[in-house]
């Protein structure tokens, strides 16, 4: 099982792949190995990693729609590692989502270094770890969630529709977007399950479910997160 805060590295060079997993982990890091380019997006799905790390030989179309389909629902940063990369193929990575990248070969300093400031821009950039309401409290950090001081237990679906909507407040969350974050990238796009998930939220955190002040619906197209 992947650990929250898991380091995950992928790279075509098995090579690189041990070379990377041995500074990491020496440095401290939790570190998972993921074998092959088209299980990325799964994992980073399935856990609640901190970093992905790409890695190849040169930069290919392939790499560049990882991150672009990783960035379509998941903020996770992400280095990639490649070989004397050019200026145009730089833009093309910043421009898919990348947050850094490191030329290959690159010494254990250069990549501990690109490491630790984009986890560290990552965490002073990100949303708050608390938010209340005059009702509502939630710890994101702890995954706990109360009302009117009393713990409201949420399952991980749930928790997951409520960070999104609340850390986006005041904003339309479409439905297909919920799904995305909610179901994964190969979400089936049937809004009856966004809407499922949304009345359970409702029904725990709202004081009236057939009024909501807090979650809010635009017909047809998505929910909102009102704080008052």
């Amino acid at each position: 099982m992947i650990s929250a805060g898991t380091i995950l590295v992928m790279d075509d060079d098995v090579e690189i792949r041990r070379l990377v997993l041995k500074i990491l982990e020496r440095a401290g890091y939790r570190v998972k190995v993921v074998d092959k380019r088209g299980d990325i997006l799964r994992q980073v799905f399935s856990t609640r990693c901190s970093l992905v790390i790409l890695g190849m030989e040169s930069i290919d179309a392939m790499l560049i729609n990882i991150v672009k389909e990783l960035r379509a629902w998941s903020t996770v940063p992400v280095i990639s590692l490649a070989s004397l990369l050019r200026e145009e193929e730089i833009l093309a990575l910043s421009v898919a989502g990348a947050n850094d990248y490191v030329n290959k070969p690159f010494s254990q300093m250069e990549l501990l270094t690109a490491v630790r400031l984009v986890l560290r821009s990552h965490n002073t950039t990100d949303q708050g770890t608390r938010f209340e309401t005059d009702s509502v409290s939630i710890d994101f950090e702890h995954h706990t969630v109360s009302k009117k001081g009393k713990i409201v237990n949420l399952t991980p679906t749930e928790f997951s529709l409520l960070s999104l909507l609340v850390h986006n407040a005041g904003m339309l969350i479409t439905h297909d977007c919920i799904l995305r974050q909610i179901r994964g990238p190969w979400f089936e796009k049937n809004t009856t399950y966004s809407r499922v998930y949304m009345g359970r939220l409702r029904k725990k955190l709202e004081d009236d479910p057939d009024n909501p002040r807090l979650f809010q619906t635009e017909s047809g197209r998505g929910y909102k997160f009102v704080a008052k």
